[in-house]
């Protein structure tokens, strides 16, 4: 028998690996359909093999409410900014989305909330005057404008927004 210097050995086996790893992967492939179906039949008593099959159905149950959950609490986020008038989002200002945690949830609701408030703010002192000013500010800008200038108009406007709860022309 010859004998072969050590790097020609490392060659004919690498040669060699690469020639039957290839055939080996090319089987694989071919094997993988019944391979996975082998799996399917086999998932139930191999959950209950490692004693988590009760645990897992219940957390497909709890992740299926959750999702559910998440979902109909990121529609109303949605409707109550799309109602504030938020249309962008800031890095400061906390989302709801690409959440699972309920504190940034409610971390996202707070922010709806705030954002609520000042926009409805009328019991402090501080509110009342905010208040009072816009109601000078519209009442400047109408007398600006002429509004004043057509009381018909004007009188036809308001009886239209009357009861509205929205500010009236010349108010």
């Amino acid at each position: 028998m010859a004998k072969i210097s050590v790097q020609q050995r490392k060659y004919f086996v690498t040669r060699i690996e690469d020639s039957i790893n290839t055939k080996i992967n090319e089987l694989r492939q071919a094997n993988a359909a019944q391979v996975q179906n082998i799996s399917e039949k086999a998932y139930t008593k191999y959950l209950k093999a490692l004693k988590i099959d009760k645990e897992l159905a219940r957390f497909e149950k709890l992740d299926a409410e959750h999702r559910k959950l998440q979902t109909k609490l990121v529609n109303v986020y949605n409707e109550v900014r799309r109602s504030l008038g938020i249309s962008q989002y800031h890095q400061d200002a906390p989302t709801v989305y690409n959440s699972s945690s309920a504190h940034d949830i409610s971390t996202g609701f707070r922010y709806l909330c705030s954002k609520t408030a000042a926009k409805q703010e009328t019991e402090t002192a501080e509110g009342k005057l905010i208040k009072e000013l816009e109601h000078k500010k519209r009442a400047a800008i109408d007398e600006l404008h002429g509004v004043n200038e057509l009381e018909g108009l004007k009188l036809t406007v308001n009886s239209i927004l009357k009861g509205a709860d929205v500010p009236l022309l010349g108010e």
